[in-house]
C-alpha cells in the first residue's frame, strides 16, 4: 500500500487530481471506518484515505477512467427495504450485519451459505471453515426460515438464491435443501459449486436437477491444469452430466493478474465451444481476504 502512495505522489507533478467524488471506506489494516476521496489520476480511478494510526492508502479502484464513467451512467438504486431486519441507528456498517434500514437496493440474489466446509484448499480463497474456527451448517429448519424471510422482504419479496458455502454438494442432503426453497415459493435456485461430486456421481447430480436446482455458478479459472488446478480434470463430466440433464452452466473465473489473466480470452472461447450448456462466462476479480496474500 505504501507503495502505491509513492508512486501516487510521484506521478502527482506530472497528472492533475481530479475529485470524482467522496465515499467512505476502512482501514485495511485495522478496518477504522474513514471518508474517502474517489480521484482521477491519469486516466485511472483511485481511493484515496487516511487513518490516523496506519498512514494514507491509495488504491486502484478502476484502471480504465472512462469505463467507470461508463458504467456510472447505469448506476441506479433499487427499491430499498420496506421491513429491514436492523434498523440503520443498530447497525454500523461494517461491524454489524443484517439487511439493514441503509439499503439502497432491494435483493436482486440473495447467497445462502449452507456449509463452510470445503474439499479443496484454494490459496486465494476468501471464505473457509479455518478462519471461522468452527464449521457452519444450518438446518434444514433453520434454512426454511430464511427463504421466508427473504419472501417476505417488502417492497420487492426476494425470488432468486444462490446456494453457497464452502462447497455446497457436500451436504448429502442438498436435494431436500432445494426442495423446501422450491416449498416456499422461490423460483430461481442457483448452485455455487466446483463441480467435483458433480462430475463423479450422476444419481446425485440428478436428485439436484429434479428437486428443482436452475443453473450451476462453477468455478473455473481457466483452461490449463496449470491455471484451473482445483477441477481441471473434472470439468469435462460436469458438462456431460449437465448435457444429460439439461442443466445449464456459468462458468466462474477468480481473475488474478499474472495467475491467469493470459488466458481470459480463452475462456471465453472455450465457453463458445460448449454453448449448449454454458449460459454465460462471469469474470471475478480476486478479493484480498481470506487466504489471499496482500504481497
Amino acid at each position: 500500500m505504501a507503495t502505491l502512495v509513492k508512486e501516487r505522489q510521484e506521478v502527482q507533478t506530472a497528472y492533475k487530481e481530479k475529485l470524482v467524488t467522496k465515499t467512505r471506506s476502512i482501514c485495511p489494516e485495522c478496518y477504522q471506518v474513514l471518508p474517502a476521496d474517489v480521484l482521477e489520476i491519469d486516466g485511472k480511478i483511485y481511493i484515496k484515505k487516511a487513518c490516523p494510526r496506519h498512514g494514507e492508502f491509495d488504491e486502484l479502484y478502476f484502471g480504465d477512467a472512462q469505463m467507470y464513467y461508463k458504467f456510472a451512467e447505469w448506476l441506479k438504486d433499487g427499491k430499498g427495504t420496506g421491513n429491514p431486519d436492523v434498523e440503520s441507528a443498530r447497525s454500523v456498517c461494517p461491524y454489524n450485519c443484517g439487511l439493514c434500514s441503509s439499503h439502497l437496493s432491494h435483493t436482486g440474489l440473495a447467497n445462502l451459505v449452507i456449509t463452510n466446509r470445503c474439499d479443496l484448499h484454494c490459496w486465494y480463497c476468501f471464505f473457509y471453515a479455518e478462519k471461522a474456527g468452527y464449521i457452519y451448517e444450518p438446518t434444514l429448519d433453520q434454512i426454511r426460515e430464511m427463504a421466508l424471510n427473504l419472501k417476505a422482504e417488502r417492497p420487492v419479496p426476494g425470488n432468486s438464491i444462490q446456494i453457497t458455502g464452502g462447497e455446497p454438494t457436500l451436504r448429502d442432503d442438498l436435494p431436500e435443501i432445494i426442495r423446501i426453497l422450491k416449498e416456499v415459493g422461490v423460483d430461481h435456485i442457483q448452485l455455487n459449486t466446483n463441480g467435483i461430486r458433480l462430475s463423479r456421481e450422476f444419481e446425485y447430480f440428478k436428485s439436484i436437477k429434479e428437486a428443482g436446482v436452475s443453473n450451476l455458478y462453477m468455478s473455473f479459472d481457466g483452461v490449463t491444469p496449470r491455471t484451473n488446478p482445483k477441477n481441471h480434470w473434472e470439468v469435462p463430466g460436469v458438462l456431460e452430466n449437465a448435457r444429460k440433464l439439461g442443466v445449464g452452466i456459468v462458468l466462474v473465473p477468480t481473475v488474478i493478474k499474472s495467475v491467469n489473466d493470459h488466458e481470459l480470452g480463452d475462456i471465453i472461447r472455450f465457453g463458445f465451444k460448449n454453448i449448449d450448456v454454458v449460459r454465460a462466462v462471469n469474470f471475478q476479480p480476486v478479493s484480498l481476504t481470506g487466504r489471499m496474500p496482500k504481497k
